[in-house]
């Protein structure tokens, strides 16, 4: 359980799992959204609003894992591809949310 792979392979499933939870929560948020929640912010909304720093810590853990998989050889040539693969759009995901304005 201690091992680095296998750690940097459940960051990378947490990782895909937040995306597609905050995407589809933020989607249902928005054609949820009703009048109020422009002057009170309900709770879920603020659960919503928080899951980007959850892709973000999951996005730093896929990195390490894959810079754990090429520099100690833990898995095959195509599964540290796909691990590096994972870990790029996992930077490019974050860099979004930063441009976009979820994260500071």
């Amino acid at each position: 359980m201690r091992n680095p792979a296998w750690l940097g392979r459940a960051s990378a499933v947490g990782f895909c799992v937040t995306v597609l939870v905050f995407a589809g929560s933020f989607v249902f948020t928005l054609m949820n959204l009703d009048q109020f929640a422009l002057l009170i912010v309900p709770a879920w909304l603020q659960a919503v609003l928080a899951l980007p720093y959850v892709v973000a810590v999951f996005a730093l853990g896929t990195v390490a894992g894959a810079v754990s998989g090429w520099r100690h050889s833990h898995w095959s040539l195509a599964a540290r591809i796909h691990q590096t693969v994972l870990a790029g759009l996992a930077i490019l995901f974050v860099w979004q949310l930063t441009v976009l304005g979820f994260l500071p």
